[in-house]
């Protein structure tokens, strides 16, 4: 059997064509049946990620690094394989993610490979920095299984550990460290120089006459179609229907895809592909005495078994044109290069193309409400769809998630066996995270850049119903889809077509794949995030804040007032809202009175089984008398709306999250009665679990600054802690303003996320000699005899060390209390006198200015799992930039 190491692809996307629905058996599917008796052909190829240097090789200004890849044969014969673009600016830190052309490898084998980094001048010949030169079977980590993968019949690909080498001068000066990772593909010889044809799908699987659905997005139009013999895995509207007239560039990546299912290494990207099965022959009724044939490619109805399918289309790249480019024409590069630069596109790498099944929240949202043009359906649909393109991945995902109105909940009473509204969020949310790492985790394992332009990826599920409690939980992830589709711009690279390009063609492929990849990065990033700030809360929520604003389609809202209260068991209260300055709002310059909010909280608990204990409802009632804020437009009246953010203070930092009512249109005493809900999770560790499932080691070590809030209190960007006590007077809590997240956190959390991918995408196990092989980062925790988690609290130091089957928790006290006591109090639960003896020693070192403290741990006399902490030196406290090791 063949052994490809690679996790199954996630549920639901397939790229396989079945056999039940052909008409006779296609060409290619014949090639590959003789081509099973050949024998198989083996590459390595090497990516070459980043480098990390400790000294500038430049006399002024920043360094222009670029890397040359040399492959050096068993018998000493050297080639140069590749060069990495130049990292224009990066100076000591550049990021090339280049994947190199593949080379004929075989196992047992001394072949190495070099990397020699160069510093670019503008003037004068490259300045060598450093080089690095390892084997390629150490590159590829585990020999096991590199040896099965070759002795394999049905080939695969094997994804080694991402390996950071010491760079060096030839007087052995240690210049820095380049990290890099190996693919080892086994494959049919020359899978992409068969001419491809068409799959073709036996008609009389289907109604003979099929019925045009219309146009989605795009010019191609699609059809219904029925098959005659359903089963419970295919239903009568399992497939759909899409001109081939229109579709003939996506034909060919399908059928690409469809004859490279199999050993060529593409598999697990592949599987995220929408399911295609050929292309049929049909009959359309145009009119009762006319019919039309017509060619269409049948592929996966993603509104199977839905009721109301909620679906984003995500254009993915900052790039989404290229002139000369499968027939695009400069004209319409240029247009395109410029709606890429206004839109969400140029900012985090992906634009919100189109959004099905919107939340009542969002359709309240005209587009054309300030210019009162709302009764132009034609106007209101491009304004809608600029609206959605510069939608950032917070907004998109707020409304994503939002069932607060859609669908509607249940009540207590039917709690025991049905699953509400916000538990069918937290498990489509904790999907989507699994399958969007996954596809990031996919991108890294591809032994080939891909250039694939204009391409979407569809996040789905069905938000028409609530299932039962017995089931719900299989059928909302049945029904969550991830996909990635819209081919018509995009060539499915693979590792002839590769090894055929030249060097500048290798560098295009290479730049738009990082475009490519940085949109599923942050993409995947801010899932996690939105997920971790609105599902990951297991003590309490403390305040939330009610922002009332004028919606404005045309330009930012208006700010009208805001009230911030507690999170406790409330009954129906009005209160004033207040301006930025504390002041009371008031309408219509006092002669209204004051602006108040009407609102309710209530404790909603859940039944054991749920993954959630409960969840604060906040019952959003009215608001009254408002001030005017459309003078601008002439009016006389204000479109409020509701912004609910949500704060809590947890053992792993500050939790934040948003929430927004829908607009009520010219209304100065809006009524809204909706109910939002704050859940509280039953385990701390969900989202760790997704990030487990989606690739092996993607959960290790701690996620706290890795995901900051998209929004946070100014106290809490100034450092500033506040109390949250039953007293009357007044805490921070009570005037706190919001801002967006630092953009240093973000950037740093975004880096330390992608190394995170990095290390995840290879497919074989890290064995303990390969440990110094992980990327250092800033924030990476190290262990010489065990693995070390540093998690970082406001009033608690939390290191958690994993050995075989046991879970070593050591508690340190504050920075307060141990200015008062000048020992520490370890706690190693399920621990013995052979686990930890006499003299154990935790050393910290922080790696900036080598700052470090020793601590040793001492069998307290009463209690054998209760250790007493005694300091020999002066204890460093900056945990946050400290690895840590145990000797």
């Amino acid at each position: 059997m063949g052994c490809t190491h690679a996790p199954p692809p996630p549920p639901g996307p397939t790229t396989g064509a079945h056999p039940n629905l052909l008409r006779r058996p296609s060409s290619k599917i014949e090639a590959r049946e003789c081509a099973a008796e050949t024998a198989l052909e083996t590459y390595a190829v090497v990516r070459v990620l980043r480098a990390e240097l400790a000294r500038s090789f430049d006399a002024y200004g920043k360094m222009d690094p670029f890397t040359v890849v040399s492959f050096i044969e068993s018998d000493g014969a050297r080639k140069e394989i590749s060069r990495t673009r130049t990292d224009w600016n990066a100076d000591m830190h550049p990021h090339w993610d280049h994947t190199c052309r593949g080379q004929p490898f075989k196992m047992g084998s001394a072949a190495s490979v070099e990397f020699q980094v160069m510093e670019g001048n503008v003037i004068g010949r490259p300045t060598f920095c450093g080089a690095a030169q390892v084997s390629v079977e150490a590159l590829l980590g585990d020999p096991t299984a590199s040896e099965s993968l070759c002795a394999s019949k049905s080939g695969g690909s094997l994804t080694g550990p991402v390996m950071d080498l010491e760079l060096r001068l030839p007087s052995q000066e240690v210049t820095g460290r380049v990290f890099v990772q190996a693919l080892l593909v086994s494959r049919q010889p020359g899978d992409a120089q068969a001419g491809l044809h068409l799959t073709r799908v036996d008609p009389n699987r289907f109604d003979s006459k099929v019925e045009r659905l219309g146009v989605s997005g795009g010019s191609a139009a699609f059809f219904r179609l029925c098959l005659k013999e359903s089963t419970a895995a295919r239903p009568v509207d399992y497939f759909i229907g899409k001109d081939l007239s229109h579709a003939e560039d996506e034909v060919n990546f399908y059928e690409e895809a469809l004859s490279l299912r199999h050993g060529s290494g593409l598999e697990p990207l592949l599987g995220y592909t929408l399911e295609y099965a050929g292309v049929l022959s049909c009959t359309e009724e145009l009119t009762p005495s006319e019919e039309k044939r017509n060619e269409l490619l049948v592929m996966r109805n993603l509104r199977c078994g839905c009721s109301k399918l909620r679906l984003l289309d995500i254009k993915i790249g900052q790039k989404t044109a290229q002139a000369g480019w499968q027939g695009k024409s400069r004209a319409a590069a240029l247009r395109q290069s410029l709606v890429d630069g206004i839109t969400n596109s140029s900012c985090e790498g992906f634009r919100l193309e189109g959004f099905d099944g919107r939340p009542p929240a969002l359709e309240s949202m005209d587009p054309l409400l300030d210019i009162g043009m709302t009764g132009n359906a034609k106007m209101a649909k491009k304004a809608l769809r600029v609206m959605l393109q510069r939608m950032t991945a917070a907004e998109m995902l707020v409304h994503f998630w939002d069932v607060h109105q859609e669908p509607v909940d249940i009540d207590d009473a039917s709690l025991d066996h049905q699953l509400c509204t916000t538990e069918v969020a937290e498990l489509v949310a904790h999907e989507v995270v699994r399958q969007l790492a996954g596809l990031s985790v996919a991108c890294r394992r591809s032994p080939v850049p891909q250039k694939w332009i204009g391409s979407s990826v569809g996040l789905g599920f069905d938000c028409g119903r609530l299932p039962c409690r017995s089931t719900g939980e299989e059928e909302v992830r049945r029904s969550t889809q991830v996909h990635t589709f819209d081919w018509g711009r995009s060539e499915l690279n693979t590792m002839d077509k590769h090894m055929l390009l030249s060097e500048k063609d290798q560098h295009d492929r290479g730049e738009f794949w990082r475009y490519y990849m940085g949109g599923v990065d942050r993409l995947a990033w801010e899932a996690a995030r939105a997920y971790k700030h609105r599902f990951s809360c297991t003590t309490r929520w403390s305040i939330i804040t009610f922002k009332l604003c004028d919606f404005d389609s045309m330009s930012e809202n208006d700010f009208i007032g805001r009230l911030t209260v507690p999170v406790e068991e409330t009954p129906e209260t009005t209160a004033d809202l207040s301006t930025k300055d504390g002041n009371h709002v008031v309408g219509d310059y006092g002669f209204r009175g004051s602006a108040t909010l009407t609102y309710a909280i209530t404790w909603r608990p859940y039944p054991r089984t749920s993954r959630l204990i409960g969840s604060w409802r906040v019952h959003l009632k009215r608001a009254q008398h408002l001030p005017r804020q459309d003078k601008m437009q002439l009016r006389t009246t204000s479109d409020p709306m509701c912004e609910i953010t949500a704060c809590a203070e947890t053992a792993t930092g500050l939790l934040c999250h948003r929430q927004v009512s829908s607009v009520k249109v010219r209304n100065l005493d809006p009524e809204w009665e909706e109910f939002f809900d704050l859940p509280i999770a039953a385990e701390p560790d969900n989202l760790e679990a997704a990030l487990e499932a989606a690739a092996a080691g993607l959960a290790s070590g701690s996620v706290v600054d890795i995901f900051p809030p998209e929004k946070m209190p100014l106290w809490q960007k100034e450092g500033l802690v506040p109390r949250l006590s039953g007293s009357k007077t007044p805490s921070r809590w009570s005037s706190w303003t919001e801002a967006n997240s630092d953009t240093e956190a973000l950037e740093k959390g975004i880096d330390s996320w992608r190394s995170r991918l990095d290390v995840a995408s290879a497919t074989v196990d890290v064995t303990p000699s390969q440990r110094s092989a992980e990327p250092i980062e800033e924030d990476t925790m190290r262990a010489v005899q065990r693995q070390v988690t540093l998690e970082t609290a406001q009033t608690m130091q939390t290191t958690q060390l994993e050995e075989e089957d046991k879970k070593w928790v050591v508690r340190i006290i504050s920075e307060e209390e141990r200015e008062r006591q000048q020992s520490g109090r370890v706690i190693v639960p399920q621990a013995s006198d052979d686990d930890v003896g006499m003299g154990t020693r935790l050393e910290v070192v922080r790696r900036n200015d080598a700052c470090s403290y020793i601590t040793e741990l001492k069998p307290d006399a009463l209690h054998r799992d209760v250790f007493e902490a005694q300091d020999t030196q002066p204890m460093c406290w900056s945990f946050s930039s400290c690895a840590t090791c145990l000797t």
